[in-house]
């Protein structure tokens, strides 16, 4: 998991061709962006959507194994949780089509705001969408395919 600023995106393109992809096209969205989906590659998309995030007691952990993800504020706040996978028990199987588990378990909670992005790579688990004071929050959920 990196938590990092969009003021930042410089320092983390090296990582791969897919990220630095994602943090070139970070750099052009904004609260104006419509919503919807962006096919960037064939194994590049983003979800832009404008949401209430949900009360800390409807938290969801979730991993992914073949996406990661990379999810920017682009208005508003909320927290992001992320807790080590060992420290987690299953909450149902795994979804084969929609490439998503949930868990059960403690988070640790990340505050996030407009140009805060966390990236979560394959199998580490996150709770996102989560309110801090309220409010409707505009993001962009980057997915980044590296398993099939």
């Amino acid at each position: 998991m990196i938590r990092a600023n969009i003021n930042l995106n410089d320092y983390f393109k090296t990582i791969d061709d897919k990220i630095a992809l994602c943090m070139q096209k970070a750099k052009e969205l904004d609260e104006n962006t419509p919503c919807g989906r962006y096919q960037l590659t064939d194994d590049v998309y983003v979800n832009v959507m404008t949401y209430e995030p949900k009360p800390l007691s409807e938290l969801s952990i979730e991993t992914h194994q073949k996406y990661a993800d990379i999810q920017l504020i682009l208005s508003g706040r909320e927290y992001m949780g992320y807790a080590p996978l060992e420290n987690l028990t299953p909450a149902g199987e795994y979804d084969t089509v929609k490439d998503i588990q949930f868990w059960k378990g403690e988070v640790a909670l990340l505050p996030t705001q407009k140009g805060d992005w966390t990236l979560f790579l394959p199998d580490e688990p996150h709770a996102p969408s989560l309110s801090i004071d309220g409010g409707t929050v505009k993001k962009a959920v980057f997915k980044i395919k590296y398993k099939d």
